[in-house]
């Protein structure tokens, strides 16, 4: 684990659980990072394994604390009862995590205080505190990963709704009756703007493009379709336009329901960068009411974004 100058004050872990990796990180109050690791979630080898390697990992990095540590924020995949710290729902990217006890286990293997929420609500806190969203009271935070999560912040606090499951954007539906998605549902934004469906939605298309350099890249990711895409190659150009069509799509939703003044766009896709953002934010002029009150900008974390993200639940609960 890369180590800079020890802080001085309490420090908070934060965990990241994704799909494909898990992010482990500490953070000062003002948000300096002081070590990260990084690790494979290795999601197929299911949930109990899973939970056993954080838990394994959490106490390693505890060894090392460059101070003393406050807490732990987790902030998972799937649907999450902050009140409980357990896993309500998780789709196939985790398998057997629905039901886990994040809360309760973790807390058990390291006696700290554990708080634990979906991811991209503890990246829309992170964002808030401490990146491109500081000093907005009305955000909403997108992340576009192996599947797509939100967070919203409301008058400077997160909205968790009933149970607190909202900011489900991943799952507004984006075309009535289309693709299926991880969830059980059909035509949710997921289904058409996450990295896994612009890989799946790659390979449908490409049978169409005997010249695409896409077909000759293997692993096939969304970044090396947006890579695609900024070379000129048309099936990747197509893929991009759609995606950027599909996320608006929901984004409006989002605008004329709440009012935010920013949106934040975060995860893999957020990669493929302005001319990616330059097309839902033309859309987005045209299908908005409230259009061009709502910024539309890349979360400013990046790739730390998880791991500075989780801490921001020990620190709003202090």
């Amino acid at each position: 684990m890369a180590q800079v100058a020890p802080a001085t004050a309490k420090v908070a872990l934060g965990i990241d659980i994704g799909g494909t990796n898990t992010v482990f990180a500490f953070v000062t109050p003002d948000g300096r990072l002081l070590g990260r690791t990084v690790i494979p979630t290795r999601a197929q080898e299911g949930g109990e394994r899973l939970m056993a390697r954080i838990c394994q990992q959490a106490a390693a990095m505890l060894r090392e604390a460059p101070a003393p540590v406050a807490g732990i924020g987790v902030g998972s995949a799937g649907q999450i009862d902050p009140r409980t710290g357990v896993c309500v729902f998780a789709n196939d990217n985790l398998p057997g995590w629905t039901g886990m006890d994040i809360r309760g286990r973790l807390a058990a293997a390291t006696g700290l205080p554990v708080y634990v929420d979906n991811d991209a609500n503890a990246a829309a806190l992170g964002e808030q505190r401490f990146g491109a969203g500081r000093g907005v009271a009305n955000l909403v935070c997108i992340t576009l990963g192996t599947g797509v999560g939100g967070g919203i912040i409301s008058r400077g606090r997160l909205l968790t709704g009933h149970r607190g499951l909202a900011g489900e954007v991943g799952h507004i539906i984006v075309q009535a009756g289309g693709d299926p998605c991880p969830c059980g549902l059909r035509g949710c934004l997921e289904a058409y703007a996450s990295a896994t469906a612009i890989v799946r939605r790659t390979r449908e298309a490409l049978p169409a493009y005997p010249d695409s350099r896409l077909r000759q890249v293997e692993p096939l990711t969304a970044r090396e379709v947006f890579a695609a895409a900024a070379a000129g190659d048309p099936c990747g150009e197509r893929i991009l336009a759609e995606t950027a069509w599909y996320l608006a799509v929901g984004l409006a939703s989002v605008i004329n329901l709440l009012d935010p003044e920013l949106i934040l766009i975060g995860g893999g896709v957020a990669q493929a960068g302005e001319p990616f953002l330059d097309r839902v934010r033309a859309h987005l002029d045209s299908w908005a009411v409230t259009r061009g009150r709502a910024r539309i900008a890349r979360c400013a974390l990046g790739e730390a974004a998880g791991g500075v993200g989780a801490p921001a639940l020990v620190l709003a609960a202090a």
